[in-house]
């Protein structure tokens, strides 16, 4: 029998231990290149963004946006990133259901995870928005600061996701940012919703976790929760991680895109892992906010650097 391309290929996914398969499967993947992505929800940055001469992406919260202002992201042939910010409601949280208990002789009233077919209901009733307005990408549901709960949501998201043939591609969100900042305040005894005790540093417990959005079967991936609340800041945030930081971590957490981690003074990083990665609101700023700064240069511009020509010999 001739051996093909196809056959060597079964082959090896047959006789290889599933880590390596992991790693053959992320070659196999289109390989990406660095992208800015830029977040926006309104038509004046949506404009502002059209007079960019450049490859950049746009990521939008469905929630806060119009069909009409989606469309229109669509319609800029830009990759097409949506955010599963969707389920965020004020007054309620979309994961938690009120349940109401007697106990010790009273009702005691709460919240609590809510049920499968309640969280699936919520994936369900997204995806069905997603279609509407046809992004290329979109962030699966997860928890700020809840790398578990969210490793469950994306489970729960990616077994809605499966079941038929979808015009997007599902982002597993890994809540990094809680085992990289709050480790050492961990409890020296495990409590019941403490991290399982049997990793004794954030990058054993990350590697494993992300290990688990690829057997879901997630092949992009993205880093979540590296924002820190930063009252001295304009947007109330600020990313936690030095340049060394964020090098270390992209060099064997291998992610494809990076969830605020887009700045000018992190590109060099940025480019170096090939990631993709999003604007925290900051890149929106001009000389009217901070003239010292924006006065007298096209931030926007240079984050989002146009493709060199190409020269034809004659």
């Amino acid at each position: 029998m001739r051996i093909t391309a196809c056959n060597s290929l079964l082959l090896w996914c047959i006789v290889l231990p599933d880590i390596l398969w992991h790693i053959v499967l992320d070659c196999l993947v289109d390989r990406r290149e660095f992208l800015p992505v830029l977040a926006m929800d309104w038509f004046g940055l949506l404009r502002k963004a059209k007079n960019l001469d450049g490859e950049f992406g746009i990521l939008a919260p469905l929630s806060s946006c119009s069909k009409n202002f989606l469309r229109s992201v669509r319609d800029t042939g830009k990759p097409f990133f949506l955010d599963s910010d969707v389920f965020e409601k004020r007054g309620s949280t979309w994961y938690v259901e009120n349940y109401a208990e007697y106990k010790n002789g009273r009702w005691v009233h709460g919240e609590a995870l809510a049920g499968r077919e309640k969280l699936m209901q919520n994936i369900q009733n997204f995806f069905a928005q997603c279609m509407e307005v046809s992004p290329d990408y979109v962030l699966a549901p997860d928890v700020f600061g809840e790398p578990l709960l969210s490793l469950h949501l994306a489970r729960l998201a990616w077994q809605e996701y499966s079941q038929r043939p979808r015009e997007f591609k599902l982002i597993g969100v890994v809540q990094v940012g809680d085992a990289l900042y709050n480790w050492q305040n961990r409890q020296p005894i495990p409590q019941k919703d403490a991290l399982p005790p049997h990793y004794n540093s954030p990058r054993s417990f990350l590697s494993s976790l992300i290990s688990e959005y690829r057997n879901i079967g997630y092949q992009y991936i993205a880093l979540g929760g590296l924002l820190k609340s930063d009252p001295t800041m304009p947007t109330g945030l600020k990313f936690g991680l030095s340049n060394e930081q964020l090098d270390d971590l992209l060099s064997w957490s291998r992610p494809d895109f990076v969830l605020g981690g887009l700045a000018l003074t992190r590109l060099e990083v940025l480019k170096k892992h090939n990631v993709w990665a999003d604007s925290t609101n900051w890149l929106w700023w001009d000389a009217r906010y901070d003239y010292q700064r924006f006065g007298h240069r096209n931030a926007l511009q240079e984050v989002v650097e146009p493709p060199i020509p190409q020269t034809v010999a004659g």
